[in-house]
């Protein structure tokens, strides 16, 4: 039989219940492998169609079901019911349900009712969840956002750990192992962890022609004007606003309400019945914007998001890699923007200081300097990030991003408005100690120098300058303080306050010095108020 005769039952199902008349690259390559029995390690981008790989190969397996494990609630309710709409027999088993319809799935499941059953990753630690799917007739398992597994991914999970008793329980089994933000160190784990078996594997590239990366640092009132410009100059389809905290989020929603734009926030404080009718509205284009935390997009599968926006520094390239892939899954082009500020170096390292596991520390430390790194280049985006995946595009430059091009012409006015037009100085009369002392800081002296020059000691001119900023008769320089002091300084600030310094002092290396401290403290005021 010709290989194309072969595959003609992959291009009847795509058509009879996907409606396609042709599949994109790869998908029929690793159907087909799956339909073999050959495990498969595939890394491909949001959007780019995974879930249609292993799908399609379970619909053809008839009298035996696909296992599908996913840590997604929603997400599998969401896959159900497509699956449902396309004539394809699926169904989910979770905690959400009640012990009723548990029973009936697993009724159904015995009687070989199903092509796909999900579950999710904790369901495989029960010792009775395995014995009953060996009562299954089972065609294969898939293993979706399958980077959990490894310790060294983004968004590790211990209980994708217990993962490997599939191969020792169910050897003669195939298994897909699934994932769209995976480096080659977190490939390579998943392989060894699953236990895969000569993979088929499929890596696609990295690249998201239609996307255009642009990454600032600003200030606070800089990041809003490019938000609000941002967000008026959304012509069609939606954008999505990721802010790092609950309480930022609310404050995002009423900030945008309150300019005249219609939006909805989206974190995991919200009941469930709330989080779900604001993503209904925001999928409907009842409202075209939604401002949330990390848990908003998982699962989501909108094709004319138009901008997404990050108003801190992401934890790790991965993580925005992955929710910046959220934008454009139509093709059509789509902006990405990175908005960040100094402080949020000092909020990633408040979580870190958190962490008790040493390993676990280690590797959260590798992921920020990563970011750091990304964000500080000058280097094209889209290169930087193929590179941190491993792949090694020929091309030097996408053309597109901020590195490349510079800002889109709309980014580019909002910040020439914000640089001409900034929080006005202060109209407080400079006493002639202080103008002196500024005189020679234009004139490039140091704090040291001035202090001599003055016979004053150097912590009375940081003081000086210190309180010169805070009545923004002077901008703060970021070379006053090393950039590594002022994270330390802002970490112990966040748990003891800026009330009163002593405290501050007190819980910081005695290199640390009172004007040092005294400086990022009126820098920080300064800004909270911007």
């Amino acid at each position: 039989m010709s290989a194309v005769a072969s595959l003609s039952p992959f291009l009847s199902a795509l058509s009879l219940h996907w409606g396609y008349t042709s599949f994109r690259p790869g998908q029929e390559e690793i159907a087909a492998s799956i339909a073999a029995g050959r495990d498969a390690c595939v890394v491909m981008p949001t959007g780019g169609g995974k879930s249609l790989c292993y799908q399609l190969p379970a619909a053809l397996a008839e009298d035996r079901t696909a296992i599908v494990i996913s840590p997604l609630i929603a997400l599998m309710q969401d896959q159900v019911a497509q699956l449902d709409e396309m004539g394809i027999p699926a169904a989910v088993l979770n905690s959400s349900q009640s012990s009723s319809q548990r029973d009936a799935v697993r009724r159904d499941a015995l009687s070989g009712k199903f092509r796909l059953l999900y579950l999710s990753p904790e369901s495989i630690a029960q010792e009775g969840t395995l014995r009953w799917l060996k009562s299954l007739a089972l065609s294969f398992f898939v293993i979706d956002e399958a980077h959990c597994i490894s310790e060294w991914g983004h968004d590790f999970r211990p209980e994708y750990r217990l993962l490997s008793r599939l191969r020792r329980e169910f050897p003669a089994l195939p298994i897909a192992a699934f994932t769209a933000s995976a480096t080659q160190h977190v490939r390579h784990d998943i392989v060894s962890q699953l236990g895969l078996r000569d993979p088929f594997k499929y890596i696609a590239s990295f690249y998201r022609p239609n996307l255009q990366y642009c990454v600032r640092e600003c200030s606070p009132a800089e990041q809003e004007a490019i938000l609000l410009d941002a967000l008026r100059s959304l012509e069609a389809g939606s954008a999505i606003v990721y802010s790092p905290t609950i309480r930022r989020v609310e404050d995002v929603v009423e900030f945008l309400k309150a300019k005249g734009i219609p939006a909805i926030g989206y974190h995991g404080k919200m009941d469930s019945a709330e989080r779900r009718k604001n993503q209904q509205l925001w999928s409907a284009d009842e409202v075209r914007v939604v401002v949330g935390t990390v848990a908003f997009g998982l699962g989501i599968n909108k094709p004319g998001v138009r901008k997404v926006i990050h108003l801190a520094l992401p934890k790790s390239i991965e993580q925005f890699y992955q929710e910046a892939g959220r934008a454009g899954r139509d093709g059509l082009p789509a902006e990405c923007l990175l908005l960040w500020q100094k402080r949020d170096a000092a909020i990633i390292a408040h979580f870190l200081s958190q962490i008790e596991n040493k390993q676990e520390k280690e590797r959260g430390w590798m992921r920020y300097h990563e970011i750091r790194e990304f964000v500080d280049n000058s280097a094209c985006r889209q290169l930087q990030i193929c590179r941190h995946f491993g792949e090694q595009p020929k091309w030097p430059s996408c053309g597109k991003c901020d590195a490349c091009v510079g800002f889109p012409t709309w980014m580019s006015k909002a910040i020439e408005t914000n640089e001409k037009f900034p929080s006005r100085a202060s109209s407080a009369p400079m006493s002639p100690q202080a103008r002196e002392s500024l005189n020679l800081l234009n004139q490039g002296l140091s704090f040291a120098e001035i202090a001599r020059r003055r016979g004053r000691t150097l912590q009375s001119v940081e003081n000086l300058f210190g309180a010169m900023v805070e009545r923004r008769q002077c901008p703060y320089r970021p070379e006053w303080v090393q950039s590594s002091r002022y994270d330390q300084i802002c970490l112990v600030a966040q748990k003891v306050g800026w009330d009163r310094l002593k405290p501050i002092k007190e819980s910081l290396p005695e290199e640390i010095t009172y004007g040092e401290i005294r400086l990022v403290a009126a820098h920080q005021r300064v800004q909270s108020v911007q």
